[in-house]
């Protein structure tokens, strides 16, 4: 009987704590209020992270163009013009896109097919470099800090496209085969450390299959500009 009686105690509080929070909710309820939930109060947070970092990029910005006005009105002052400032600036550019030589530390990575008998149970194309294994290099470099990159003498740009065809892989519209010969510009030891890392791209389909993989540190490279000419079909000038 004991047990029965706490039971029902038990009840009655349970019951009662229930109908305080029912009251309470119909009390804001009748207020016009309502329930927030956890994903709306994340939504507004991630909202507000949005709008904090954009607020901050633009801060950047403008303290960045402010420079350049300080800049600039700094060699007006002291040579009547901003001819040198302007010409510094398109130079920086074209280094930047890929339309001017550039020369400094770095590696030289060559990767090329496998030259290992194919057991019955494999399959040859994994013995093949294609452009997924090029393509997964280059990220790797650029992740490690390349500033310049080049491929058989192909500089990389915004627009470089890297595809298969066939036993050769296209580079900016010109077609080479094996081996590939991969130019980085950047802090050497990054970039070889990023090459040989255990489980880099090459270093794994070296162990896999044999392919060729060599990475070279080098004092001085020099990568040649983009040679191509860019045609542009959709961009328009801004109003």
């Amino acid at each position: 009987m004991g047990s029965i009686k706490v039971k029902q105690k038990s009840m009655i509080i349970l019951n009662f704590i229930i109908g305080i929070v029912i009251a309470i909710n119909i009390k804001n309820l009748s207020g016009n209020q309502t329930f927030v939930t956890l994903k709306t109060i994340q939504e507004i947070e991630n909202q507000i992270e949005i709008e904090r970092v954009e607020v901050e990029n633009l801060n950047k910005l403008i303290l960045e163009k402010k420079s350049n006005i300080a800049k600039y009105e700094i060699e007006i002052e002291d040579t009547g013009s901003i001819k040198s400032i302007l010409e510094e600036e398109l130079n920086n550019g074209k280094i930047i896109t890929g339309f001017e030589d550039v020369v400094g530390d770095g590696v030289i990575v060559t990767i090329s097919d496998s030259e290992r008998e194919i057991e019955e149970w494999e399959y040859a194309e994994d013995f093949v470099i294609h452009d997924r294994n090029v393509i997964k290099v280059i990220n790797d470099l650029k992740i490690a800090g390349a500033e310049a990159i080049s491929i058989n003498g192909e500089r990389l740009t915004t627009f470089s496209e890297i595809k298969c065809a066939g036993p050769t892989i296209t580079i900016n519209g010109n077609t080479y085969g094996q081996p590939f010969v991969i130019k980085a510009i950047g802090n050497k030891k990054f970039l070889k450390s990023a090459m040989e890392a255990p489980n880099s791209e090459m270093n794994l389909n070296k162990y896999l299959y044999a392919v060729g993989f060599e990475v070279e540190e080098k004092d001085k490279i020099i990568i040649h500009k983009y040679s191509g000419q860019f045609e542009f079909e959709y961009i328009k000038e801004g109003d």
